[in-house]
Order: C-alpha cells, then sequence, then structure tokens
C-alpha cells in the first residue's frame, strides 16, 4: 500500500472508529457543551483516513451477509420438519411488545442486576456503534456528507462514549467468567464463549486504537477542540504523543491496527451463524412467537379420539416453534439453576434437556427432511429414540412443572410444555409410567381421586358441622373442596377453616360434597391428556347444570385448572382462590382478625400454581399482615423466585430419584429463617412440608409447624379451640 505525504493528513478528519462491530441505538443529547469549539461549521471527516483500498470492507461485508443468509436458511429447513403452530397471527400487538420489552429490551436479564448491566452496556454499545458504522457508510456511498460541523462533533462524543459503555460491558462479563464464583457460567463452557468474549474486546479495543492513532495524526495539534470529542480517543491520542513517534510510524501502525480490527470484526460477526450469538436475533423473534396465554395452560390435543401418535417421541412430532426454541438457547443456565429437581441433585437439567434435543435435531433432522420429501417413513429414520435414549424417562418424571426455568429464560423458552409433551408420549403411546404414578391415574379413572388406601369420604371434613350447604345454583360461590381438601387427614382441618371463614363472612356458597370428582389436574400433569379430557368434560357439564358461576378453591392447581384450562372446554368461570377472597373480606370488614396468634415469628411459602404461575402474591401476605403481633420473615427464594415445595407435576405420587428430596431443601430454607412457623396456601405445599420438617429437625421439640393461610387466620378471628390449628397455637402459648 503506498503510504502518503503525513503532513496531508493534517486536518480536520476522522476515521470511522467505525467498522467497530455489531449494534443499534442513539442515546444522549448535549453533553460536552463546556468545550471551547473553533469554527465547529468547519468540523468535518474523511470515511477512510490512510486507507486507500476500503473496497475489502464491502468484500468481507458481502462475504459476512452470505453468511448469515446460508446459516439462517440451514436453521429454517430443520425447523419446517415441525408441525404447524396455530394462533401465531393472533394478537400481534402483544406479540411486538413482547418483542421489544422481552426481546430486544432483554427485560428478564434485569432479575439478576448485574448481568442485566452487563447486557445492557455489550448491547447498547453494539447497537449504537452499528448506527455510526451504517452513518459513515451512508455518508460515503451516497454522497451525502452529512457527517459535518456540529453533528459530526456529536457523532464523535456518542461514538466513543458508547464505546467505553461496551468495554465496560466486556469487562464485567470477563470478570464474571475468570474471577466471580459464579458457577453458573461454567455448566457448559465452550471455546465459542471464550471467542466471544474476547473477540469483542478486541474489536473495542482497536476501535480506540484506530481512532486514537488518527487523531494522533491530525486533529490533535491542529484543532484540538475537535478531537476531545472523542473523549477516550482523545486520550489515548495524548498518551501517545508523549512517546513522540514520527508521523509516519503513526500512520504505518493506523494502517496495521485498521486491518486488525476489520479482520477481527468481521470475524466475530461470523460467529452468528456458528455459535450462540445467533440469540441476538433469535430472541427477539422468540418474544414474537411467545405464548399470549396463561403460562399455566397446557396446550390440548384437537380431536384426541383420532390422533395415531398423542405425544412427542420423535423430533419432528414437536411444532417447529419448538424447534426453534432449541436454537434460541444460549446455555445461560439460568434455567437449571432454579430447578427444584436440579438443585436436589435429580437428573433433570433444563438446560441440557434442550441442548440435547438441539443436538438430536442436528443429528437426524436433515434425515427426516430428505425422507419427508420422498413421502418415506420418516417415523424410522432415526438409530435411537428421542425419548428413552436421547431423553430418559426419569429426567422427564423429575420435572415439577413449576414455571421457574420458562420464567428465568431469557430467551423466552418454554421448557414446560415441551417435557409435557414428551411425558404424554410415554405415557399415552409407550405406556411407561411409574408404578405409584400408574396407580393414582388408576385411581382417578375409577375412583375419581388420586389418593390410594384412604378411608376418607368427600364429606370426612363435615364432621362437627350441622349446617353445611350443598350447592343448588341459587348460591353466589361454590367452594370447591377439591381431592386433597376433603381426604387427606392433615388438611381436613384447612376445609374446615375455610369454611367457618366463609359462613362468617356472610358468603353466599355451597359445596357439592360426594358429587364432587377430580378435575383431571394430575392426569394432565403427569402426562394422561385423554384422561384429563374426560374428567374435565364431565366436570365442565355438572358445572354447566348446576349453574355454576363463581368458584373459591383451597387448591393452587384446581384454581389454575379452573380458571386457565377449563376454557378450552367451553368451561368459563370466575375463579378464586381461598386467600383472594378471605383478604377482600378482611378489607372490606366481613372479617375482623382480633385475636392474637401464638406463632408470631413466621415465614411465608409461595405455592407455584398460585404465585409465579398465576401471580398472586399479595393476597395471602395481606391476610398474615391482619394478625395481630405477627411479622413474616421472607425465606431467600420467595414471591416469583419460590422455590417449589417437590409435589407439583404429579411428583406427590412418584418417588424421587437423585441426592435429595425438594421438599428437604424447602424445609431447609425454610427452617434457616429463625421462624416458628411456615405458612402455604396449597395442600400440596402443607404435605410437604409436614414430611420435610421432622427430616430437617428430627427433635420434635422446638420444631417448625406448617399451617395453611386460612389456618391462622381462623384462630386470629375466632380464638382457639377446635381445630388442629387452634389446638397447636393454644398449646404453644401455654
Amino acid at each position: 500500500m503506498q503510504q502518503n505525504d503525513p503532513q496531508e493528513f493534517r486536518k480536520p478528519s476522522r476515521l470511522v472508529g467505525a467498522w467497530w462491530g455489531p449494534a443499534v441505538g442513539l442515546t444522549g443529547i448535549g453533553l460536552v457543551s463546556a468545550i471551547e469549539v473553533e469554527r465547529t461549521s468547519d468540523a468535518t471527516r474523511e470515511v477512510f483516513f490512510n486507507v486507500d483500498q476500503p473496497w475489502a470492507v464491502y468484500l468481507f461485508l458481502s462475504i459476512l451477509t452470505g453468511l448469515l443468509v446460508y446459516g439462517i436458511g440451514r436453521h429454517a429447513t430443520l425447523w419446517a420438519i415441525g408441525r404447524p403452530v396455530p394462533g401465531l397471527r393472533q394478537h400481534v400487538a402483544h406479540r411486538l411488545r413482547n418483542a421489544v420489552r422481552l426481546g430486544l429490551a432483554q427485560d428478564k436479564v434485569r432479575r439478576d442486576r448485574y448481568s442485566g448491566i452487563m447486557h445492557w452496556c455489550i448491547f447498547s454499545s453494539i447497537v449504537v456503534l452499528t448506527f455510526v458504522t451504517a452513518q459513515v457508510a451512508l455518508d460515503d456511498d451516497l454522497s451525502l456528507h452529512f457527517l459535518k460541523g456540529k453533528y459530526y462533533l456529536f457523532f464523535s462524543f456518542y461514538g466513543d462514549l458508547f464505546g467505553l459503555i461496551g468495554i465496560v460491558g466486556v469487562g464485567m462479563a470477563l470478570y464474571r467468567r475468570y474471577f466471580d464464583s459464579y458457577h453458573r457460567v461454567r455448566w457448559d463452557e465452550r471455546l465459542e464463549d471464550h471467542a466471544i468474549l474476547w473477540g469483542l474486546a478486541l474489536i473495542l479495543l482497536t476501535g480506540f486504537g484506530i481512532e486514537a492513532l488518527r487523531i494522533n495524526a491530525t486533529e490533535l495539534h491542529d484543532h484540538p477542540s475537535w478531537a476531545q470529542w472523542s473523549f477516550v480517543s482523545w486520550g489515548l491520542a495524548k498518551g501517545l504523543d508523549v512517546f513522540d513517534f514520527r508521523p509516519s510510524q503513526m500512520l504505518g501502525a493506523h494502517t496495521w491496527v485498521w486491518w486488525s480490527h476489520i479482520v477481527i470484526a468481521f470475524s466475530w460477526l461470523g460467529l452468528i451463524v456458528f455459535s450462540k450469538l445467533d440469540h441476538i436475533f433469535f430472541a427477539p423473534v422468540n418474544a414474537f412467537l411467545l405464548r399470549t396465554d396463561s403460562p399455566g395452560r397446557l396446550t390440548k390435543i384437537e380431536n384426541i379420539e383420532e390422533r395415531e401418535v398423542f405425544g412427542i417421541g420423535q423430533i419432528q412430532d414437536f411444532t417447529w416453534k419448538q424447534l426453534f426454541e432449541l436454537d434460541a438457547c444460549v446455555r445461560c443456565g439460568r434455567c437449571s439453576s432454579v430447578c427444584p429437581a436440579n438443585l436436589s441433585g435429580q437428573p433433570l437439567s433444563p438446560m441440557h434437556l434442550i441442548q440435547d434435543l438441539k443436538s438430536h435435531l442436528a443429528s437426524v433432522g436433515p434425515e427426516v427432511q430428505r425422507v419427508g420429501h420422498q413421502n418415506g417413513d420418516v417415523r424410522a429414520v432415526s438409530p435411537v429414540a428421542m425419548v428413552g435414549d436421547v431423553i430418559k424417562d426419569e429426567t422427564l418424571w423429575a420435572c415439577r412443572t413449576c414455571g421457574a426455568c420458562v420464567q428465568e429464560c431469557p430467551v423466552m423458552i418454554e421448557h414446560v410444555p415441551t417435557i409435557v409433551d414428551m411425558r404424554r408420549y410415554l405415557v399415552m403411546d409407550e405406556a411407561r409410567v411409574p408404578a405409584t404414578a400408574q396407580a393414582a391415574l388408576e385411581n382417578m379413572e375409577v375412583r375419581g381421586h388420586p389418593w390410594r388406601g384412604t378411608a376418607l369420604t368427600r364429606e370426612s371434613w363435615m364432621e362437627g358441622f350441622d349446617d353445611v350447604p350443598y350447592f343448588d345454583g341459587t348460591q353466589e360461590y361454590l367452594y370447591w373442596v377439591g381431592c386433597s381438601g376433603s381426604l387427606v387427614e392433615r388438611n381436613l382441618p384447612i376445609t374446615k377453616s375455610v369454611f367457618r371463614l366463609l359462613r362468617e363472612s356472610g358468603a353466599s356458597f355451597g359445596v357439592m360434597g360426594q358429587e364432587e370428582t377430580c378435575n383431571g389436574d394430575p392426569a394432565r400433569r403427569l402426562g394422561n391428556e385423554y384422561l384429563f379430557q374426560i374428567l374435565a368434560q364431565q366436570l365442565v357439564d355438572v358445572f354447566k347444570e348446576k349453574n355454576v358461576q363463581k368458584v373459591i378453591t383451597n387448591c393452587p392447581h384446581c384454581f389454575n385448572t379452573f380458571k386457565n384450562e377449563y376454557p378450552q372446554f367451553d368451561g368459563h368461570f370466575e375463579v378464586l382462590h381461598h386467600t383472594e377472597f378471605l383478604a377482600k373480606a378482611l378489607q372490606d370488614g366481613d372479617l375482623q382478625a382480633r385475636h392474637q396468634v401464638a406463632t408470631s415469628e413466621m415465614t411465608y411459602h409461595d405455592s407455584c400454581y398460585l404465585g409465579r404461575i398465576n401471580g398472586q402474591f399479595d393476597a395471602p401476605r395481606q391476610i398474615l399482615e391482619f394478625l395481630p403481633g405477627t411479622s413474616v420473615t421472607e425465606m431467600r427464594r420467595s414471591r416469583s423466585r419460590g422455590l417449589c415445595c417437590g409435589a407439583g407435576g404429579g411428583n406427590m405420587w412418584q418417588e424421587e430419584i437423585g441426592e435429595r428430596r425438594v421438599n428437604h431443601v424447602r424445609s431447609e430454607e425454610a427452617v434457616g429463617t429463625g421462624a416458628d412457623s411456615v405458612v402455604a396456601n396449597c395442600p400440596f405445599c402443607i404435605q410437604m412440608f409436614e414430611d420435610g420438617l421432622p427430616a430437617v429437625h428430627p427433635e420434635e421439640e422446638g420444631r417448625m409447624r406448617a399451617f395453611d393461610v386460612a389456618e391462622l387466620l381462623e384462630q386470629s378471628v375466632f380464638g382457639t379451640g377446635g381445630t388442629r390449628a387452634a389446638s397447636e397455637v393454644a398449646e404453644a402459648v401455654q
């Protein structure tokens, strides 16, 4: 390359520290108005300073564009083997908001504040510097010449500002990966992870290096007030001036750094096709594709009587959206870090499940596509069984369907529906079900509830009451007791407490007694969609016949099923959990919490299906605030971050495989607060604490006790006496 006379470049020009790499956005205005600028109207720039063969940039850009088109096309051909996804044309405005808020603005990453700041720094710098680069290209290719005067100076400022912000973000990422004890980043570490971080760091650093060398050779001496707007590069240029390099040396260094920068930048961008960097594009798209209904609703298998394959047994049985999600995964480990099964050493890591499916898709997908085009038997393509070999049975059964993985995923992967779809294959296509779970399913089919061996009936809880009203269609509410509320000994006091409080509040309600039957929730979560649909349709018909309009439930699982899943069967009812109704009754003055309860120090456990999945965190806590003389200490994992008790997803009726039981882990967290009691709102949670607390604290003296919110409220409203909750509190007082 021919060298030019160094003096020729002592004029107001500015190289695009440009080609700094990826990104979009514009920020801030004003700022360095304190700098005195001589004749700002003369400030201008050359697009390619000291580079007489810039055509290479456009060659690299063409190659990069071809790579991106090839990569996305290669992915798309594999997604295309999946089944269609209905409803994507509905709620478009809502989907676009998701794409912006969850995808571009990365709203979920903010749950980890450090990571949120780090991602904002990196992403915003990529965005703004891409905008900087685009302006340079437009100014040169279209001969618009708008990078001059005051705007050129402001352009110089925000280019340096967001380059510096990018350096901060990369520094935070490097610190977390190499120096912090944050174990999650090392769960599935690959060479590409290091290449992405160090590559981006080199792009930003060489970008500053180019500009510092350019300023040192031009504006630093002739137009210092212009140079100061590139405040970071100006400082570096001043530092270089200390060494008194010859102009030819500065220009030679500038050329080498410029070409190094270009090669590194385009190589880094090329990683998008071959690494997890593709989430830059896939995350906003997956946010757009995100379901718009409740996260507590599983997909209904339409026309189930006509299906030949019920669940997901092979890769082509997934929808194309589920296959798209596999490519969106960035292996960050956030899902696995909150999974109760994984935390307990059980055989489920949501991240590895998604990655194993992704590898399987890459392995068999092309052959499935080829055979499908030839109208062959695509079900005979794979030499290994996806469900059973790639994804083990015990992995699927360990899921609690608690939704923690879905909530934490920054790229909006929906793990739970994928897991349940594969469970459906195990249950309805392969009949491979754990013995205890199979017993529960058989009991639901024969007896209308999942509890084997119980001597209780649907009306056992009514003993001691002679005025229990049966629902006849004239009352406002149906009080739905549920299987656990009527057929499990420990939960009878909870049912009685709710009944007494409803009656005291003056509510118009009735119960169904022996006419109650299982609403099907355990069957659906265990994968027996066929049995669920039978039970659900039967109960919807009964509710309509009885003119049920509003339902109060004991159990969050019943609450979720009635509220979110029965509309799939034309069952539209207003559904309240008992804590919602009781909190409102207290606020309206229909209930008065006058009496002090002895268990003054308590911690509250958020059940998954009322809290995280249906967003009700406040009502139970509001009730506890009404109790005189009590204080609540939150567990480390609480509210939307609450840890599952371990019973969800049908695991109430399964033997756990792994290092520890989930309820023991959660019980330890409750005991660790130092509270006297743990309060919950779910009969399953109460049962799990009743089992877990003795395991954590074997000595009965001083052991934490588990109560439902309603049990404590009843004692505060009526005083001691009668129920298990009240008698235990009275005993503690003595």
